[in-house]
């Protein structure tokens, strides 16, 4: 075990103050791990304390950590813009993490979900970022969402328990119904508000679409990619529905030097005991790896 230090810090992104914790290790070394929260505001004892932990393990291995929170979120000032324009916060809180660890030179960033997405939109931009680590991005669209809810209710009918619940007379079919057609697309929504298929999987759709600039994105990106992914994740589904789906996600995404791990039993959010402490584990070999390959 290395000894370690909790460092609060204050620092400018614009015209908002943005607030942090840098775990910073006593052992020589350049690698630093970047946490980026996900889901915008919301309550800090879950997702928030699982990167505490994150932060205290990592440190205790010899690898500096950097927690904070973005504009809008958390205890930090400004306006919350959504994870598709992080790109200012994650260079402000890059820069307060070398100006309080000088010796660092690489970084890994790390989040899940939208937060995973947004590390795709941007870390290519980032020079000082070496590699990066994503929990199950977020990539929903119409076209994901009824592919994966289809599936999910075409294995209901060979489920026993499913079955078991007909003939106990325990669902209310026109309800399920309901719900199964609305969720596979049958029961639109109003105009305007609809999700669509990224042109990155549908030649025909011409707007740009966040899922897109996430291709884009890790494409541009010269470092490799550690893909964890939950098994009891909808989001997850549709991700690999995505990739499935599309001959440009499909080539970047196994692109040489990029790796996935599985966690059967995980939901979304990595939020069991066992999940936290693999999805620990495997982000600190992960930045062991790039420390030795470099070394």
């Amino acid at each position: 075990m290395t000894a370690s230090v909790e460092i609060p810090v204050v620092f400018a992104c614009g015209a908002a103050d943005l607030l942090g914790i840098i775990h910073r290790t006593d052992a020589p070394s350049d690698i630093g791990v970047m946490t980026v929260v996900a889901g915008g505001p919301q309550y800090r004892a879950g997702v928030g304390r699982g990167l505490v932990s994150l932060g205290r393990e990592l440190a205790a291995q010899g690898i500096h950590v950097m927690r904070f929170d973005h504009r809008g979120l958390g205890d930090s000032s400004g306006e919350f813009l959504g994870f598709e324009h992080l790109a200012e916060d994650l260079r402000a809180a890059i820069a307060m993490f070398k100006q309080e660890v000088p010796e660092l030179k690489r970084i890994v960033l790390w989040g899940g979900c939208d937060a995973a997405s947004a590390i795709l939109i941007h870390a290519f931009k980032l020079t000082d970022v070496a590699s990066i680590v994503v929990g199950n991005p977020f990539v929903s669209s119409r076209v994901t969402q009824a592919a994966v809810v289809r599936s999910h209710y075409v294995k209901r009918l060979g489920e026993l328990s499913f079955w078991r619940k007909v003939f106990s007379f325990e669902y209310d079919f026109r309800s399920y119904f309901r719900a199964a057609m609305a969720k596979l697309g049958v029961y639109k929504k109003p105009s305007g508000t609809e999700k669509t298929m990224p042109a990155s999987a549908n030649a025909n759709t011409k707007s740009k679409h966040f899922i897109d600039n996430m291709l884009s994105g890790l494409e541009r990106f010269n470092g490799d990619v550690l893909f964890l992914m939950s098994g009891q994740s909808l989001v997850s589904k549709e991700f690999d529905e995505l990739v499935a789906r599309s001959p440009a996600w499909k080539k970047a995404y196994s692109r040489d030097g990029n790796k996935r791990i599985d966690f059967p039993d995980a939901d979304q959010a990595f939020s069991s005991q066992d999940s936290k402490e693999k999805v620990n584990l495997a982000i600190r070999e992960w930045a062991e790896g790039l420390r030795r390959a470099q070394s």
